[in-house]
């Protein structure tokens, strides 16, 4: 354990839904190293609907904030047309991004400073801020914001903020634009970054003045189970939310060039699933064997891997941060199929698995998996000895977070 001599012992987490309804899955390996190092943990969640909770331990306590904006809010945030704060996103935007001004793009930062500033007061009225917590949003989006602005005025607050990759890549937003990204790396003591790619991101196009506020913590999993491989079936399995960004219809169709006998099965489910599931019923073969397994507790998903002994796993998505699903696979030695975005690049690799490009063809993953299918054994057990080796060296849950936590401290 981390020796906290005089440091802070309390810290505040921000989250979208944890503990509550069952997202967020990655935060439960993270949470245990953060209760046993402070004395109190104090999660804030904007998840005010559901009432399952997840089992968590004795010293943390959970709030409800709402976080998004209501109506009447969405056309009061016009207000912040008087912010110099404002004016000077916009300044970024035009000079820095070198990126032409929308409406878009304007309504966007309006509405996110207000909510921010909509934030920093509830939180300052709930009585959470002091200068003797740790203060960390999980992801950096208006609640990052908020603790911006709170550290802005008090410089004694302790804020910090992961990054992982929607919060990080415009790309996948839908102005292409995240808001105050310079103002966050301004003030904010810390942004831990999930990938190399990550730092690298934010350093070329969010074009920040602070590199030193940008730090390397790779979120990571506990050790699975390790198992030779099994030549009675192949099995494929996948595992994300169905939404477009995901490209679970690039599964199917690459699947629906495979010729030989083979299973898959997908955990998770979203906005497309009745989609997804009409195009599996109307493209895969009868030599495909598929399964939806639909949204399940993070140890059915591991307790899988553990009896099935899966083949392999693949991700296709078209923007990724790193992927904790993947990070999961190759703790049991799956080896991995996923393609070029995001952090990818910094877990997958023609040793463990094979890396795509960002916008592979569906003949080009069917020739992969099948590829994988042809493997002699020895081979594939090398491949699966150099997934479990990737876990251990870079995403071992006890190493980097007994890092992450001496890095907070340090602040």
């Amino acid at each position: 354990m981390v020796n906290l001599g005089n440091k802070k012992r309390v810290v505040y987490l921000f989250t979208s839904c944890f503990p509550y309804n069952y997202g967020e899955t990655f935060i439960e390996n993270e949470i245990e190293y953060l209760c046993k190092e402070f004395t109190k943990v104090f999660i804030i969640t904007d998840e005010l609907k559901s009432n399952h909770i997840r089992t968590v331990a004795s010293n943390v306590e959970v709030f409800k904030i709402r976080y998004n904006l209501k109506f009447y809010e969405k056309i009061i945030c016009f207000a912040s047309l008087f912010s110099p704060i404002f004016w000077q996103e916009l300044f970024h935007v035009k000079n820095r991004y070198e990126s032409g001004i929308n409406f878009g793009i304007i309504k966007t930062a309006l509405a996110s400073f207000y909510n921010s500033k909509r934030l920093a007061k509830t939180y300052l009225k709930s009585n959470f801020i002091n200068n003797n917590s740790l203060y960390y949003s999980y992801w950096t989006n208006d609640v990052s914001i908020a603790l911006a602005l709170l550290k802005n005025k008090n410089k004694k607050l302790k804020c910090f903020s992961r990054i992982h990759g929607w919060d990080v890549f415009f790309g996948p937003s839908k102005y292409n634009y995240l808001p105050y990204r310079s103002f966050i790396s301004n003030n904010l003591d810390a942004i831990f970054s999930i990938s190399d790619k990550g730092i690298d991101y934010c350093v070329n196009r969010w074009k920040i003045e602070n590199h030193a506020v940008l730090k390397l913590s790779r979120l990571g999993v506990n050790k699975g189970l390790f198992l030779d491989a099994d030549a009675s079936v192949f099995l494929l399995v996948s595992c994300s939310t169905v939404i477009p960004l995901k490209r679970v219809d690039l599964i199917i169709s690459s699947l629906a060039k495979i010729k030989f006998k083979m299973k898959w099965v997908h955990f998770g489910d979203g906005e497309k699933m009745d989609q997804i599931t009409n195009l599996a019923l109307n493209k895969l073969p009868s030599n495909i064997d598929y399964q939806f397994k639909g949204r399940v507790k993070n140890i059915e998903v591991l307790d899988f891997y553990k009896l099935q002994n899966p083949s392999l796993f693949i991700n296709l998505s078209s923007s990724e941060g790193v992927p904790v699903s993947i990070m999961e696979a190759m703790s049991f030695g799956i080896p991995v199929i996923a393609t070029n975005v995001g952090g990818n690049s910094e877990i997958v690799n023609n040793e463990n698995g094979y890396l795509l490009e960002e916008r592979p063809t569906s003949q080009q993953v069917a020739n992969k998996i099948e590829q994988f299918y042809n493997l002699s054994v020895d081979k594939y057990n090398k491949n699966k000895k150099a997934a479990f080796k990737t876990w251990d060296n870079k995403f071992n849950a006890h190493k980097n977070y007994t890092q992450f936590i001496a890095d907070i401290l340090s602040l």
